[in-house]
């Protein structure tokens, strides 16, 4: 079909025209990700914090004040440990990514 005086489309547009190289991209979702499970860890932190100020203050429940302090410090390992989780796999995404010719396997970093 032929459109005389307008600009035909192109069935399949160059999205990547503006985009970020991947590797540059990919450790930036990797360092947002890493914040958001740093930001999760410091509230199961700040709930551990809390409640064994409560278990030691005696002024509420202990049951409830207990499960807090666990919950808390649960949330908080979890949290920190999928953070670091994230970041190494970024780490070995990247490395690969930069130096194909590398044997990451020998590195001891």
């Amino acid at each position: 079909m032929h459109h005389h005086g307008r600009a035909t489309r192109d069935p399949e547009p160059n999205l990547k025209v503006h985009s970020m190289p991947d590797i540059q991209n990919t450790s930036e979702r990797a360092l947002v990700a890493c914040s958001l499970w740093l930001h999760i860890g410091f509230i199961g932190a700040t709930a551990l914090a809390v409640g064994l100020l409560e278990l030691l203050g005696g002024e509420t429940k202990w049951l409830s004040a207990l499960a807090l302090a666990l919950s808390g410090g649960v949330l908080a390992a979890a949290s920190w440990r999928r953070a670091r989780t994230v970041l190494e796999h970024a780490e070995r995404s990247s490395n690969v990514s930069s130096h194909p010719w590398r044997d990451n396997h020998a590195q001891t970093n």
